[in-house]
């Protein structure tokens, strides 16, 4: 499927083949990715019955801009703003809901401090807050200090690939795969590390429902972050699912499928508890 161009984002929107759909789920990807990997999420919604809307970043997978760069990190926040006011005018209302993975779920609830009451829900994948020891500090603390000089140097990321998934093919896919970017500018890694430390302030004024999913194994995100996060969330409908055994992304690992009915049982009860919003 080819995608829409949204002020220069890649944009797919997808309905499930039923007369009626039950909601709409937003989904925004996480660093050095792009949204195309999240195709298993997207077809598991899609046969519970929910439309989906993915998009790329800019400066990521096949949307416009210079590649892993952020002037700051709510340019992120533009670009989910952009395709969420492009829902409201171009498809017909649904109930909404917000899917975020990693970085996106960081990114998510930036966003939802001003859009919370335009959803009815919010699913957080692994949000990136506590970052793991399969990232380098040394590396980390290094651009903290240069990128006061040298904003758009380049460097390789500092993750550990193989600690997204025990799957080997899933592994060799990122790599390999010629629209993830495996590099970061030191402008867009200072400006998502400065973000971070503010993510339990924005959850304590979120009330919406939420859903944490989060694999027990996961060396990128920490999953204690996680239970921080869950504190503070304003919201009384507040869920973490932890996923036994499982790193950073379930859905493309041996756990998928547990990931998919969590996913797609959450919103089904959502629907259920709030009639109103059907």
């Amino acid at each position: 499927m080819q995608p829409l161009l949204v002020e220069k984002l890649a944009v797919w929107a997808s309905t499930p083949n039923i007369t009626q759909h039950k909601g709409r789920v937003l989904m925004i990807h996480g660093v050095s990715e792009h949204s195309g990997r999240h195709l298993g999420t997207e077809q598991a919604l899609l046969n519970a019955g929910y439309s989906v809307v993915r998009f790329d970043l800019r400066g990521a997978g096949r949307s416009g801009g210079r590649r892993q760069w952020v002037r700051e990190f709510n340019d992120y926040v533009e670009d989910v703003s952009a395709v969420y006011r492009w829902i409201c005018r171009e498809l017909e209302p649904a109930p909404l809901f917000m899917f975020g993975h990693s970085l996106g779920g960081a990114i998510a609830l930036t966003f939802l401090e001003t859009y919370q009451k335009a959803f009815s829900g919010c699913i957080l994948s692994a949000p990136a807050y506590k970052l793991g020891g399969a990232i380098s500090p040394l590396t980390i603390a290094i651009g903290r200090q240069l990128v006061k000089v040298l904003p758009t140097l380049r460097i390789p990321a500092t993750s550990d690939k193989g600690a997204i998934s025990k799957d080997p093919n899933a592994v060799k896919a990122f790599l390999e795969d010629p629209l993830c970017c495996h590099t970061t500018t030191l402008n867009q890694g200072n400006a998502i590390l400065n973000q971070l430390p503010k993510l339990p302030q924005l959850a304590a004024q979120l009330s919406l429902p939420v859903l944490i999913l989060h694999g027990s194994l996961d060396q990128l995100i920490r999953l204690e972050g996680s239970f921080e996060l869950l504190e503070k969330f304003g919201s009384k409908n507040r869920t973490l699912n932890i996923i036994p055994g499982g790193f950073h992304e379930p859905f493309n690992d041996q756990e998928k499928e547990e990931f998919f009915s969590l996913l797609t049982l959450w919103l089904d009860r959502q629907m259920a508890l709030n009639p109103t919003i059907g």
